[in-house]
């Protein structure tokens, strides 16, 4: 059988991309598991409230399961992990890295599913032959992919927005193919559950899903069936939803899908402190010790390891958004600022930013370039509306990795390349886009504690695990509840991470700036009252002098004192 050479040709093409393509993903994976076994033992304030509600999820205590502030789907995982696992103390935080690294594979797929439908899509563009080729577009769409899901999100940090990241890219990968014609009624409604999911990640998905749906019915020619398509996404992203928001508003007393948006409106907008709000409408104000300044209680009604933290909505509840015209204007400005700094920072997106830049100035055009690119505003668009409402409170790198990550991607298809363009200036652009990447995460790797997503003062160390086992050989049992004299549990002090670990509750707390320097007697009657309040023991680190009845955990710079036993049961 005679063999035609344009036909060897294109085979030889396609083998090479698809080891490309493998490659890329063999990497991707591995700078992945080595992130997260590099960070293996950090822990971050939302992760331990991840983890209680993860904890109450699978005991079936839903009381404590439903949270108004923090979104289901993540801690049902981690719960689910724990659960099956059953780790050491030691083994617990690695065992929440293993399941972000999962994530983050899930993520890894959902974004093949919408650069493999977007690279498809180019072929058929205006001047194909002038545009990127396609093993350029593996280059850097994997590069952007490891940028935002490592260099932004990052695998360390303890939260869902791995999560959203999945689900952004498999909708944006749905609505290509929606765009393109390949779409029956089973693809809007299919598009409505992933965004339905999404809220259950993130409670923002929730306003952030409607441009989604949107712009997939947008697409649509025929008022008749844009109608009818935006109809079937809502309807069955609505289904997806109705369980939660029922839960939710029924717990409210008050129709509400989650009181997320307010609370960090409060906390970042306004002046409102993220655990100890201070408001005269706070409903229920933390209780005040009355010995010194900064001593407070909050034994009940919450439970969790850090009751401040696991429910805020309980402890905001009551306090009005007060809109303050320059402080709203402060907070856009700020907003600003973060994107140029996600875009143009040496460890987040400089490398993929000036790459582009560069891409625009060789290419024909840049009028042209920008309008090329704009021509995919059902891409663009629901990325732009997400950085928008994020814009409005405040904007986190991991908040908007994926999104930033679209407009990359976005902004590369617009290129088209003159003919006096050599392939060797583009092929030292993406290789310099590649390894600024691959140094950038190797970098990171080997700097865990130093990244720019991770707040030093955040993260939780191996010796969390050693003070946690120290505490369990003196005798301190799941279920038994400490007091701290520590600066702000989050972020300064990882007490809380300590008490996770041992399944204690944290039920008080006292500043040590103002507990070592008062009287004895004082002291004393600051004891007195958390060992009323249920505590059992009261952990400190670094006291300025060890008092008698202080005892040293291991050989860390950690102390407890154990308390007598209170006859009285603390009751509100």
């Amino acid at each position: 059988m005679e063999i035609h050479p344009g036909g060897q040709h294109l085979s030889a093409q396609k083998d090479s991309l698809r080891l490309l393509r493998n490659s890329c993903r063999i990497i991707a994976i591995a700078l992945g598991a080595a992130g997260a076994w590099a960070t293996r033992s950090t822990m971050f304030p939302d992760g331990v409230s991840y983890l209680d509600l993860g904890d109450a999820f699978w005991r079936g205590d839903w009381h404590n399961a439903i949270s108004l502030y923090w979104s289901p789907l993540y801690p049902c995982i981690l719960g689910l992990f724990i659960k099956v696992f059953r780790p050491s103390i030691s083994g617990e935080f690695p065992l929440v890295h293993l399941a972000n690294f999962l994530i983050y594979v899930i993520a890894l797929f959902c974004f093949e599913f919408f650069l493999k439908t977007f690279v498809d899509q180019q072929a058929t563009s205006e001047d194909p032959e002038r545009a990127l080729p396609t093993w350029t577009w593996l280059v850097a769409g994997y590069s952007a992919f490891v940028i935002s899901s490592l260099f932004l999100i990052t695998i360390s940090f303890v939260s869902g927005d791995m999560l959203v990241a999945a689900i952004i890219f498999f909708a944006s990968g749905l609505i290509l193919k929606i765009q393109h014609g390949d779409a029956t009624w089973r693809t809007f409604a299919f598009l409505g559950v992933v965004l339905g999911i999404g809220y259950l990640s993130k409670t923002v998905m929730f306003l952030m899903a409607l441009p989604f749906i949107a712009v997939a019915a947008a697409t649509q020619s025929g008022r008749e069936r844009k109608l009818r398509s935006a109809a079937i996404s809502l309807a069955f992203f609505l289904l997806v939803c109705a369980p939660l928001v029922v839960l939710l508003s029924s717990n409210k007393r008050k129709p509400t899908f989650g009181e997320s948006g307010k609370i960090n409106y409060l906390m970042n907008v306004g002046t409102t402190q993220f655990f100890i709000p201070e408001e005269a409408d706070a409903s229920h104000p933390v209780r005040k010790f009355a010995a010194i300044p900064e001593a407070y209680e909050y034994s009940y009604p919450i439970s969790g390891t850090y009751p401040l933290w696991f429910d805020p909505a309980y402890w905001h509840e009551g306090i009005a958004p007060r809109f303050s015209f320059w402080r709203q204007v402060r907070t856009l400005l700020l907003s600003i600022a973060q994107c140029a700094w996600i875009s143009f920072n040496l460890r987040m997106g400089l490398a993929i930013s000036v790459i582009i830049l560069f891409l625009y100035l060789v290419g024909d055009s840049i009028r042209q370039n920008v309008r090329r690119a704009a021509s995919f505003w059902f891409l663009w668009f629901p990325a732009v509306a997400g950085i928008t409402l994020y814009s409005l409170v405040v904007i986190e790198p991991r908040y908007v990795a994926a999104l930033f990550c679209i407009l990359w991607l976005v902004a590369l298809s617009g290129v088209r390349l003159p003919k006096s363009v050599s392939n060797w200036l583009v092929t030292a652009a993406m290789l310099a886009l590649a390894g600024s990447t691959l140094i950038g995460a190797g970098w990171q790797i080997s700097h865990p504690l130093e990244t720019t997503a991770v707040a030093a003062q955040n993260i939780a160390t191996p010796v969390c695990a050693d003070v946690a086992q120290a505490l369990r050989a003196e005798g301190i049992k799941p279920g038994d509840k400490i007091a701290v004299i520590s600066e702000w549990l989050f972020p300064s002090r990882q007490a809380a991470y300590i008490a996770r670990l041992v399944r204690t509750r944290i039920i008080g707390e006292a500043r040590p700036k103002f507990f070592w320097p008062a009287q004895p007697e004082i002291r004393t009657s600051l004891l007195a009252e958390f060992a009323h309040a249920g505590a059992r023991a009261v952990l400190t680190r670094n006291p300025p002098n060890v008092e008698t009845g202080w005892k040293r955990l291991a050989d860390t710079d950690y102390y407890v004192y154990f308390l007598p036993l209170s006859q009285e049961e603390h009751k509100p």
